[in-house]
C-alpha cells in the first residue's frame, strides 16, 4: 500500500494498493503489476494519465488476452472464450465460454492432432524409407481416421446451437389477430409489455423483447395480426410482421382453437414457407379436449397446445424451443461449441480425413494418404493457433474491448 504522486507536481493523486504478477504464471506469461485505487472516474483517470506522462501507453484492444496467446499460457480456442466470458448475457453463456477457457474444446483439437501428427510421422517415414520402415498397417490406419473423424463430427455438430447461443434467437409470433400473440408475449415476460384488448388489431407494429429461455438469448418478436383490412395503418404493420418471419430464425405460428382454420392461417402457412415453425394452439382453457389433432402438418418442427392467458402449455412450449436449438449435439447438456471461423475448419478437417479413408479403400498409395492427413493437420492447427496467419489473429482480437 502507497500513494501515487504526480511527479510534475508533488501532488497525491490516490492511496493505492500495488499488486505484482511474476511470469510465468501471470495471465500474459509476463511480469505484471496492478494498481488497485479507490473507484470512481476522477481517480482512476489521474492515475493514467500520470502513467501514461510517464511513457505507458494505453493497450491495444485484447493486448493481455492476445499476449497471453503469443507466449503459450493459452491457445487461441480459449483466447476466443475469453471473447465469449465478456460477451456473455445469460449464465448458460458464461458457463460454456468457462468451459471451453478450461480447455474443453482445445483439449480434443489437440488429442486429435497429436494422433494424427503420429500416424502422419509413420506415413512419412515408410515413404522416404522404404526398405527399413514399413507401412502403419491398414486396419490401425483406419481405426485411428474412424476415432479421429467421430471426434472432429461431433464437435463440428456443435456449432449450430453454439451460434445461437453466442448470436442469440430470433422468435416472431406470428397469427391471425386476436390469437393471442401478445398474451403468450407477456406470458414469457411474465410483465404486461404488450396491450392487450378484445379487439382484433390491437397491436399495429412489431415489438421486440429479449428474454432468457433455457440460457439461450432469444429476442421475441410480437408482430400484428395477418388478415385482408383496407386500414392503412394496419397494413403496414402486416407489412413489418412479413419482414419479421423473414428474419427470424424459428417461427411461433398460433392459432385460436375457438376458430375455424382459414384464410388467415393459409396467408401465415405461406409466409412461414420452408422456415422452421412450432404451431401452437391456444385457448385451451375455452375449449375441450385436443382441438389441434385435425390440424397438424407435418411441416412444423413441433406441436403445443396453451393457455396464454392462464399460462398452461407455456412449460411446454420453451421446452420444445429448447429441444430444437439443441438439436443434432447430444441435448442441451452442451459443454462446448464450436463458433463460426472453428467449424469452418473443423469441416475442412472432417473433410480430408474422408478423403484419407477413400486413399486407402482406393489403393491411391500413401503420398495420398500423407497428403489428405496434411490437410486434416494443418485445419486442425488454425483452430487452435498452432500455425495461423497474423491476419486471422489481427481480426480475432480487433473484436475485444481495449485492453483484456
Amino acid at each position: 500500500m502507497g500513494l501515487i504522486s504526480d511527479p510534475a507536481t508533488g501532488a497525491v493523486v490516490d492511496e493505492v494498493v500495488v499488486i505484482p504478477y511474476k511470469g510465468p504464471n501471470s495471465y500474459t506469461g509476463e511480469d505484471l503489476i496492478e494498481i488497485n485505487c479507490h473507484g470512481g472516474w476522477l481517480t482512476s483517470s489521474e492515475i493514467l494519465s500520470v502513467c501514461l506522462r510517464q511513457g505507458a501507453r494505453l493497450a491495444r484492444p485484447g493486448e493481455f488476452t492476445q499476449r497471453a496467446f503469443l507466449s503459450g499460457r493459452i491457445d487461441l480456442t480459449q483466447a476466443e472464450a475469453v471473447l465469449d466470458l465478456i460477451q456473455a448475457k445469460t449464465s448458460r453463456q458464461g458457463q460454456l465460454a468457462l468451459s471451453v477457457l478450461g480447455g474443453q474444446l482445445g483439449g480434443p483439437i489437440a488429442s486429435t492432432r497429436s494422433e494424427l501428427l503420429d500416424l502422419l510421422a509413420q506415413v512419412t517415414a515408410a515413404i522416404d524409407f522404404p526398405e527399413e520402415v514399413d507401412e502403419p498397417v491398414q486396419e490401425d490406419t483406419n481405426a485411428i481416421l474412424v476415432r479421429c473423424l467421430t471426434r472432429l463430427n461431433n464437435l463440428a455438430a456443435t456449432a449450430r446451437s453454439g451460434r445461437f447461443l453466442r448470436d442469440g434467437l430470433r422468435v416472431a409470433i406470428v397469427g391471425r389477430p386476436n390469437a393471442g400473440k401478445s398474451s403468450l408475449l407477456n406470458q414469457l415476460l411474465r410483465f404486461e409489455r404488450a396491450i392487450v384488448t378484445e379487439l382484433p388489431g390491437t397491436t399495429r407494429d412489431s415489438l421486440e423483447e429479449l428474454l432468457d429461455i433455457g440460457g439461450v438469448p432469444v429476442t421475441l418478436i410480437d408482430t400484428a395480426g395477418v388478415r385482408s383490412t383496407e386500414d392503412r395503418i394496419e397494413k403496414i404493420g402486416i407489412e413489418r410482421t412479413v419482414a419479421a418471419i423473414e428474419q427470424s430464425d424459428l417461427v411461433l405460428f398460433m392459432i385460436d382453437l375457438c376458430e375455424l382454420w382459414a384464410e388467415p392461417e393459409e396467408e401465415i402457412k405461406r409466409l412461414i414457407g420452408a422456415r422452421p415453425y412450432i404451431l401452437i394452439g391456444n385457448k385451451a382453457d375455452l375449449v375441450s379436449g385436443n382441438m389441434l389433432d385435425n390440424r397438424l402438418e407435418t411441416s412444423c418442427i413441433a406441436s403445443v397446445v396453451i393457455s396464454a392467458l392462464t399460462g398452461s402449455g407455456v412449460t411446454e412450449l420453451t421446452a420444445a424451443l429448447e429441444q430444437w436449438v439443441f438439436a443434432g449435439c447430444g441435448g442441451r447438456q452442451l459443454e462446448v461449441s464450436l463458433n463460426a471461423r472453428q467449424a469452418d475448419l473443423c469441416v475442412r478437417a472432417a473433410s480430408a480425413l474422408v478423403s484419407a479413408g477413400e486413399s486407402i479403400k482406393r489403393r491411391l498409395g500413401q503420398d495420398c494418404l500423407a497428403t489428405d492427413l496434411k490437410e486434416a493437420i494443418n485445419a486442425l492447427s488454425e483452430i487452435c493457433g498452432e500455425a495461423v496467419s497474423e491476419e486471422i489473429i489481427g481480426k480475432i482480437f480487433a473484436q475485444f474491448c481495449i485492453g483484456k
